[in-house]
């Protein structure tokens, strides 16, 4: 590559400037320009390594300017190592691509295929340097309380620094110092005293109060549904009747969890109350006033004379946008074409809060778990293709990682690591129910995403929704508050404006007879499908651990009201071993045409199913071994509704000592006698192994009910001598009966991260 000088004029822009000399003017434009920025980069700064850029949007004005000057060639900016301070959204655009994109070649079946160019743009850390691009600004002015103020604890008195927010700081919901994020100070917790509805609260005598600050307190809500948690901002208090009411509306009613899960709790609760004097009570808990504009910490690691350090109040949700030409109403958009970052660590974001009912009713995604369309993520591509991000971390942030919103097509996210995230690892979000369908064929491959969902607790590792053909493989994901990997719609297109993704629907685009069918059955869905874009996803190799910590209801795999053609293929899922998980993989609530195959699910506690399926789907060549619980309904559920012609054959079905259902039709609670419900008798069911380690008896009464029908006529009861489940090795002994069944063995070793680096983004 050459490298490309540029001058720079003004506080904030960078101008043409080439230096025509005579070797440059020789070099070929295939070369491409190299443009470095440092932290220590200085006001003649003009791009070179000698004289670095001081911030990325001076070195993309500087590559701007090249573009201008008629140089086509592939740049690469070059970050070295240390803090590259963001104080707003840095926005890349088309001029920032190639006029068109370069491929010529469809794209494949899942995925976006192998790179066939180098990147028009390539953001990338300078090679054996660490960068970490930041949304912090940092707090300085620390100051011991004195006197303390109204409210705080007496044992924080002595503890507790305050200072004042920079200048370029309005609101936060999220503070960091050098080991991550801190906690805001949270109080112990509660039950409603009664129900409300979903902006009223009725709360217990002293747990809330009319604070000086109020628009800065957040309630943490479960809103009276397993599957969600809500932040809530106050708007009042009445502390004599107990009734608050907040800014924004909850997804449901603020009212009392279901029996089950209060009982669960060590302590009763589902509304915390966070940002409060009162709850600040241990080392690295904050609070904010954004009245006083004052920030009040206890530092969990100070400085030699007990002061904070190190400390960043982020100044936005969303870092870096990589943003096409956006034709919402319109059949098509204009998108980036050839943009990647390379080996960057990007952090320190704000949770993007809800302030109230505009722009949020019925903007929310299923179950409100993530927005439509908004700045949610350290990392977004809203109108993107051909772009890649490898290597890269995306840690210690409020929000989530990487977003691909709206149009996205053939981008790929590789070797990166998201953790430590309040919300979702990778969201990928098309437009709503319609004939617009232009997110699709996109990687997720080979991440390391954990430890993810840490303020939202229902937020997805990975979340496909209304984006199709996908491929999400070889990742590792594990300890999360809900679900790992989601791919759903779960919006009809009858949907109405307020309800769960209501304004997403483009009702223009969908006939009035598909608009006013009801959600009532394999038929209904097969009418809507074509404008559920969710579809054909293969979700594959991924390894998945140590979920549903937070919430309940969830699953390493879940698959709901989405498109046809979805394959969940060879994942290890393994140990997850809440009491409140209820099932490995799910097709839920109105799921058709989704095939599972060839999943071992290992060690999971599974209290609903290990496969549940509400619909017509085939579960085919699973493992299900060593379960630690009896489940509620069957090892495999077929749930709710009819599922005729499912193929249900070849797993490999290993009970716990408990015993439980092998498999079982279990229609919905309260459904009236004349609804139509599951029958296992109508599906294609055979060549399964059944064995109970105590119980040779276990599955004949199952097994004499489906042969009555011409069922499981190849099934058998029996040990399937799985070589070393504990070390990971489920192939099968000699004289296995799985052998003489057709059953494939199952290699675990395969499954999750591989060894092998990105291939080569420039």
């Amino acid at each position: 590559m050459r490298t490309i000088l540029l001058t720079r004029r003004g506080a904030r822009t960078a101008v043409v400037c080439v230096l025509v000399s005579a070797w440059l003017s020789a070099q070929r434009a295939s070369d491409g320009a190299e443009v470095y920025v440092s932290v220590d980069g200085g006001a003649r700064a003009d791009g070179s390594m000698e004289k670095p850029f001081g911030s990325l949007a001076d070195a993309v004005a500087g590559v701007r300017a090249l573009r201008k000057g008629g140089d086509t060639a592939p740049a690469t900016i070059f970050l070295r190592g240390g803090r590259h301070q963001l104080n707003q959204t840095l926005v890349l655009g088309v001029e920032d691509g190639p006029a068109s994109d370069t491929r010529a070649d469809g794209p494949p079946e899942h995925g976006a295929g192998p790179p066939v160019a180098p990147a028009y743009l390539t953001i990338a850390a300078y090679p054996g340097e660490q960068p970490v691009l930041s949304a912090g600004a940092q707090v300085e002015g620390w100051r011991r309380v004195d006197p303390a103020p109204p409210g705080l604890p007496a044992e924080a008195a002595r503890s507790v620094w305050v200072a004042n927010l920079p200048d370029e700081v309005q609101k936060i919901a999220t503070l960091y110092d050098g080991n991550g994020r801190l906690k805001r100070a949270r109080g112990a917790g509660f039950v409603p005293t009664r129900k409300g509805d979903r902006s009223t609260l009725y709360f217990p005598a002293g747990a809330l109060k009319q604070w000086d600050n109020l628009t800065d307190v957040e309630l943490q809500v479960r809103p009276s549904r397993a599957w969600v948690i809500n932040m809530l901002p106050l708007a009042s208090v009445d502390a004599a009747s107990g009734v608050a009411k907040t800014g924004a509306s909850a997804t449901y009613e603020i009212g009392f969890l279901p029996p089950y899960l209060l009982r669960l709790m060590e302590k009763p609760a589902s509304v915390w109350v966070e940002n409060t004097l009162e709850a600040l009570d241990e080392p690295g808990e904050w609070v904010v006033n954004t009245q006083t504009r004052k920030l009040y910490l206890w530092p969990s690691d100070p400085a030699p004379d007990g002061s904070p350090r190190g400390v960043l109040a982020p100044t936005t949700s969303e870092l870096i946008r990589v943003e096409g030409e956006i034709d919402y109403r319109g059949p098509a958009d204009k998108p980036v074409h050839g943009v990647a970052f390379t080996g960057l660590t990007f952090s320190h974001a704000d949770r993007w809060a809800w302030t109230s009912d505009q722009g949020r009713v019925g903007w929310g995604m299923q179950h409100d778990w993530d927005m439509f369309d908004r700045p949610t993520a350290l990392l977004r591509l809203r109108g993107a293709q051909s772009c890649r991000v490898s290597g890269c971390r995306f840690v210690h942030s409020g929000g989530s990682g990487l977003r691909m919103d709206l149009h996205a097509q053939r981008n790929r996210v590789e070797g990166c690591e998201f953790a430590h995230l309040g919300e979702a690892g990778v969201l990928l979000a098309g437009y709503g129910p319609g004939a617009k369908d232009v997110n699709h064929h996109n990687e997720v491959v080979n991440n390391h995403i954990h430890h993810f969902s840490e303020i939202t607790w229902h937020s997805p590792g990975v979340w496909a929704w209304q984006s199709g053909h996908n491929r999400i493989a070889h990742n590792h994901l594990h300890h999360s508050g809900y679900a790992a990997v989601l791919v759903t719609t779960r919006v009809t297109p009858g949907q109405s404006p307020a309800g769960e993704g209501g304004m997403t629907v483009r009702r223009d685009e969908i006939e009035a007879q598909v608009r006013k069918r009801p959600r009532d059955g394999y038929a209904s869905w097969r009418a809507r499908e074509k404008y559920t874009h969710s579809r054909h996803n293969l979700v594959e190799y991924n390894e998945i651990s140590h979920c549903v910590q937070r919430l309940s209801d969830g699953n390493a795999v879940y698959v709901s009201g989405a498109g046809a053609g979805n394959v969940v293929r060879y994942n290890f899922i393994h140990d997850n071993a809440s009491h409140v998980f209820p099932a490995a993989i799910r097709c839920d609530d109105d799921q058709h045409e989704t095939l599972i195959y060839g999943n071992v699910l290992y060690r999971n506690a599974g209290h609903s199913a290990a496969i549940a399926s509400k619909g017509v789907n085939d579960i085919i060549n699973n493992f299900i071994v060593e379960p630690l619980a009896r489940p509620s309904s069957g090892y495999i559920s077929l749930e709710w509704v009819p599922v005729p012609g499912s193929k249900i054959s070849r797993n490999v079905i290993v009970c716990c000592p408990e015993g439980g259902n092998a498999v079982n039709d279990r229609p919905r609670v309260g459904d009236p006698p004349d609804r139509p419900k599951p029958n296992m008798e109508e599906t294609d069911m055979d060549a399964n192994l059944y064995f109970h380690p105590a119980d040779p008896g276990w599955v004949e009464e199952h097994l004499a009910r489906m042969r009555r029908v011409g069922n499981e006529r190849a099934s058998r009861f029996g040990d399937p001598l799985f070589r070393d489940p504990a070390g990971g090795d489920f192939s099968f002994l000699p004289g296995s009966p799985a052998l003489a069944l057709g059953i494939e063995p199952l290699d675990v070793a395969r499954m999750g991260r591989t060894d092998a680096p990105p291939p080569d983004q420039n």
